[in-house]
């Protein structure tokens, strides 16, 4: 009987390990989404570079520096 009651607790501590290993992965993705945003790559880059300094690029080409 009692080899029987280990096992239940071994399987019982398991179940939790695995809960909180899923909710780390969670996590991990969560952030690494996160991260993918903040960190844009290629086209996307350049677009979020040409959108942030729209309103001065805007302003070099249309305006002709004074003499």
């Amino acid at each position: 009987m009692s080899s029987s009651s280990d096992k239940d607790k071994i399987i019982e501590v398991q179940g939790e390990l695995i809960k909180n290993l899923q909710k780390q992965v969670k996590e991990w993705e969560d952030w690494k989404a996160s991260s993918k945003q903040r960190h844009a790559k290629g086209k996307a880059k350049a677009d979020l570079a040409i959108s942030k300094n729209k309103s001065t690029l805007r302003f070099k080409t249309t305006r002709k520096p004074k003499k």
